[in-house]
């Protein structure tokens, strides 16, 4: 992976990275660094960009965007993440709230930093602009995820003093108008060239046109999502690469220029925008973090493009046709996989699969598997670790124990992560049309839906053969999204966008059905919680069953203002149905 050298210059009002060679570091030593005597060559204006690019990183791409939802579920269900889908979280709560709001506001504030200063480079305005559009759209990524989980938010654009933070929110509305000029003219000036070479991972036009539709989809802003999507269709570099490989170390941006399915992606360097992605879906001697949830296998079609079972897509609907292909009840852990969606085997470990995850979950007890065939779950087979394999139903890498168990992770994510690939342009412009139009039209479904089934192999979306399989349109443009972009870290602004925290969040945590575990693992794991209405193990309990999960439709849409940052501003007030 590519490694950047600079160091961390601490500003009054900014953190500021300098240099990416040993000449320049020798010629501004870190304690002589400040905003009067920086910002005059273009070399300090691309070293100082790369702390902008830290905005990119793990914890909010993937453990706050991805943790908070159902699709996966933290492997601690006592911990902050665990507890937003569940319900669980208080007011008070220090994490997730009061700690991605400071995360939040620091790469906002090292953002504005740059914008405050760029100007006064002695270089020609247009090169100087292209980098001050590339930190636009950072920022804007950020006031997209606050605005998300916490609605209105304080809209700084500016370093502020102390006496200037203490003020009220700004209406989201209103934040969402700056985001959509902000990025209008950040596509005005960037390049429309992918970046390659030394550039690689760095934003284009295209980027800033991707993070337009993204955030105008969020806000119901339909029209502007359609056009800006349309666009990059139309007229942009980029376009499907191997599914499988993208998220593998071979088709890397930085190793395979053949990947131009990556629009805007987040760039490991060593030492200092790093993760431990690997080590948390898939590890022999930790517990995993990221684990599939039931709900996500039980989502993925059938080969032939019908459902498996109705899901909770179809809950509690008895005309929906299901495919012969599948086997139901299932018997055996092996038939959740069979003649299922391709993606799904390239998403969640799957028996006969090779790995690394150390023991899995067969008769041979603490034996290091070469190949994957079952779940472990540490109430059957305890170990060092109080832990259980949950990841076989996960989403993608190895396996590991942990405590609580579903299935495995196969998505095993290479370094650099993915913020926004092609085929969530294509979905967008899909949702977009859907919402003005109230449908799609089969060419407009072969142009966007089946261009992403068509790469896997996978049974074409057929309006014809939805009406007679008593399928929705709407439905299925949902689970394509689930599907095609699970683990990208949109899942929770989708359950919002869409209203279906009721049906999704707030659940009992499940996972293979009691038949599967004593048939193939001997036992129920967890048999003091019993089985859900669908006849799987549950590991949780949702207040239906007498436990903690819920989801309250008046309060749980938005996150509460962080209480900590509350007891400082009191102006922020609070959000609906929180306490003061």
């Amino acid at each position: 992976m590519k490694t950047i050298k600079y160091i961390a210059a601490f500003l009054p009002l900014a953190s500021l990275l300098v240099s990416c060679n040993d000449d320049f570091l020798d010629r501004y030593p870190q304690d002589s660094v400040t905003n009067e005597t920086y910002w005059k060559t273009e070399e300090q204006l691309r070293a100082a960009l790369y702390p902008c690019y830290e905005t990119f990183e793990y914890e909010l791409l993937i453990k706050w965007a991805e943790s908070t939802a159902e699709t996966v579920i933290w492997g601690n269900k006592n911990s902050g993440l665990s507890k937003v889908s569940g319900g669980k979280h208080a007011y008070t709560d220090g994490f997730p709230f009061t700690s991605y709001w400071r995360y939040s506001y620091g790469h906002i504030h090292t953002c504005n930093n740059f914008l405050d200063n760029y100007n006064r480079a002695e270089i020609d305005q247009d090169v100087k602009d292209v980098y001050a559009a590339e930190v636009k759209v950072i920022r804007s990524w950020v006031y997209f995820m606050l605005t998300t989980f916490f609605g209105d938010v304080p809209w700084i654009n500016h370093v502020i003093t102390s006496e200037g933070a203490y003020g009220p929110r700004t209406p989201r509305s209103e934040v969402i108008d700056s985001l959509m000029t902000d990025l209008d003219w950040a596509a005005s000036k960037l390049p429309h060239e992918r970046q390659t070479g030394d550039n690689v991972g760095r934003i284009d036009r295209w980027g800033a046109l991707a993070m337009k539709a993204r955030i105008a989809l969020q806000n119901e802003r339909y029209d502007i999502a359609a056009k800006a999507a349309k666009e990059i269709i139309d007229d942009g570099p980029y376009d499907l690469y191997d599914y499988e490989k993208l998220y593998h170390l071979e088709g890397d941006i930085e190793n395979n220029p053949d990947n131009n399915e990556a629009i805007i992606s987040s760039i490991y360097v060593n030492d200092i925008r790093n993760n431990n992605m690997s080590n948390e879906t898939c590890s022999p001697v930790d517990f995993i973090r990221f684990n599939p949830t039931k709900t996500l296998v039980d989502a993925y079609l059938c080969i032939d493009g019908m459902p498996a079972k109705p899901g909770l897509e179809y809950y509690k609907r008895t005309d929906i046709k299901t495919s012969p292909l599948y086997k139901y009840p299932e018997e055996h852990y092996a038939d959740y996989f069979q003649n299922r969606d391709p993606r799904m085997r390239m998403t969640l470990f799957t028996p006969g699969d090779q790995w690394g995850g150390g023991d899995d979950g067969d008769a041979e007890y603490r034996r290091p598997n070469d190949i994957f065939q079952l779940p472990r779950f540490s109430s059957l087979q305890p170990g060092t670790l109080e832990i259980t394999a949950k990841t076989q139903f996960l989403t993608g890498c190895s396996q590991v124990q942990v405590k609580q168990t579903i299935f495995q992770l196969r998505k095993c994510l290479v370094s650099n992560l993915n913020v926004i690939r092609y085929p969530e342009v294509l979905l967008i412009y899909a949702e977009a049309l859907y919402k003005m139009n109230g449908t799609l039209t089969q060419t407009e479904i072969d142009e966007t839906i089946n261009r992403l089934r068509d790469r896997v192999g996978m049974h074409r979306m057929d309006l014809k053969e939805l009406q007679q399989w008593n399928l929705d349109l709407w439905t299925e443009i949902k689970r394509e999204r689930r599907i095609e972009l699970s683990f990208d870290g949109m899942r929770y602004a989708d359950i919002m966008r869409w209203r279906e925290g009721e049906l999704r969040f707030g659940r009992a945590i499940t996972g293979p059905s009691l038949t599967v575990c004593m048939n193939d693992l001997g036992a129920n794991p967890y048999p003091d919680t019993g089985v859900d209405e669908f006849g799987d193990v549950i590991y949780e309990k949702s207040r239906a069953e007498g436990g903690p999960r819920y989801f309250d439709p008046a309060m749980h849409y938005l996150w509460p203002v962080p209480y900590e940052e509350r007891m400082k501003n009191p102006l922020l007030g609070q959000n609906p149905g929180w306490p003061e």
